[in-house]
């Protein structure tokens, strides 16, 4: 019988991963997702079809229909309105197919040219998205347990075995260069904003800035004479910290302080909990004084592994139930989301792109076009994907995931679900 080979097909919108024994195809039109276990002969298809030179077409021999898990194949395809297969009478050549491929509008590895002093080699305001400036750092003294908060998530205190203030001269040189550029927020963190002795200066100077900014205090630190300051201020916040063992009346007390509730709407509470007992108290603060914008900060000790499983690991059903969109697939295998366009600058100058990660430049010495340089140029933490760490890059839901987080990387741990097994406990 003479072999009359037919188009495979898949749409566009359609995401294909192959693992050793599985095969995912996922829609992120319909959000659908379809699994194969993978035989020698869906093996052959897969990798095909995965090759970029086939256009995501492939051709089927009337022998290769034939097999029921080829089949079965196709007739999900058709079903979820993710591929077909096409007659070859219905064209004289091979269909083509517009593979969806991400495009970064200003490219991650930009084309050098000749530096001007007129136009920089590159424009950081393609990149900045919100940059944290550390004003002062100090001793861990006896918050040993929080020490390593600040590696984790932005929690607002500095550690370091001596106390370091920001140069305010370094301070004013580093937002004259950024008010150039458009960055969507400003963080001022540190070890105790209030015993900044150029607090007041950054206050005035911050009022100045178009961009958004928000201050970052542990409830303990905070005074009530910058309320009226920072409050009526045009795009700004106050992000506070409230840690464990807590007294209520701090609230209580802090919200008396308010010049006007209506301001309470800048106001963002994160409870920084470690324990499941922790998390119960803080729900019942949070229902006790009806605060909105809360968020949870989990912190890891080192001995609490059980709570993350139980708190912050996601199971395959939430995985799943994610269901990103087309852009956020392409933005997921192109970079970190959770790291991309963002700076660290320490009280000394020293600029990270993640706490976790290599200094990437000193702004005692380099300006913004230097250091978005450096980071996209020899950095890691901007373009660092699941698909290049273990056991992710084996996972065939890597790019159904969040990006890696600063969890991750400081308990250098990248898998925080179930899905696949960790080879050694921490």
């Amino acid at each position: 019988m003479k072999d009359n080979p037919r188009w495979l097909f898949l749409e566009p919108y359609v995401h294909l991963v192959r693992q050793d024994t599985t095969l995912l195809l996922y829609n992120s039109l319909s959000k659908s997702v379809l699994e194969f276990p993978v035989s020698p002969k869906l093996r052959k298809i897969a990798d095909e079809l995965l090759d970029q030179a086939s256009g995501y077409v492939v051709r089927l021999s009337a022998s290769q229909l034939q097999s029921p898990d080829i089949q079965e194949f196709v007739s999900k395809l058709r079903q979820y309105f993710m591929g077909d297969i096409l007659d070859p009478g219905w064209s004289s050549g091979k269909p083509v197919i517009i593979v969806p491929e991400p495009v970064v509008k200003f490219g991650l590895n930009p084309v050098p040219r000749q530096k001007s002093s007129v136009k920089p080699e590159i424009n950081p305001r393609n990149y900045l998205q919100e940059i944290t400036l550390y004003l002062n750092a100090g001793p861990v003294s006896d918050r040993t347990i929080h020490k390593m908060a600040f590696l984790q998530f932005s929690y607002p205190a500095c550690f370091s075995e001596i106390d370091e203030e920001m140069d305010i001269h370094l301070l004013r040189a580093i937002m004259d260069d950024v008010n150039k550029y458009t960055p969507s927020l400003i963080h001022l963190s540190g070890y105790n904003l209030m015993i900044y002795p150029h607090l007041g200066e950054v206050i005035e100077l911050m009022a100045r800035s178009p961009f958004q900014k928000k201050y970052h205090f542990r409830i303990e630190n905070w005074e009530s004479q910058i309320v009226p300051y920072l409050q009526v201020q045009k795009h700004t916040s106050v992000a506070l910290y409230i840690t464990f063992p807590f007294l209520q009346e701090r609230i209580t007390a802090y919200l008396h302080e308010l010049p006007d509730i209506r301001l309470m709407k800048k106001l963002e509470f994160n409870f920084v909990v470690k324990n499941q007992e922790e998390m119960e108290t803080a729900v019942e603060i949070i229902n006790d004084y009806g605060l909105g914008n809360v968020f949870f900060k989990p912190l890891f000790t080192g001995e609490n592994l059980d709570f993350f499983r139980k708190n912050v690991f996601a199971s395959k059903e939430e995985i799943l139930a994610a269901h990103p969109d087309q852009q956020q697939v392409f933005s997921r295998i192109t970079i970190n989301e959770n790291d991309f366009g963002k700076l660290s600058v320490m009280p000394g100058g020293q600029v990270y792109a993640n706490l976790n990660d290599p200094l990437i430049g000193d702004a005692t010495k380099e300006d913004l076009v230097q250091l978005v340089s450096h980071e996209l140029e020899q950095g890691v933490s901007w373009r660092r994907l699941r698909k290049e760490v273990f056991p992710c890059k084996k996972c065939i839901y890597q790019f159904l995931c969040p990006p890696v987080s600063s969890y991750e990387l400081f308990m250098q741990r990248f898998n925080f679900c179930d899905v696949y097994p960790n080879e050694t406990e921490l």
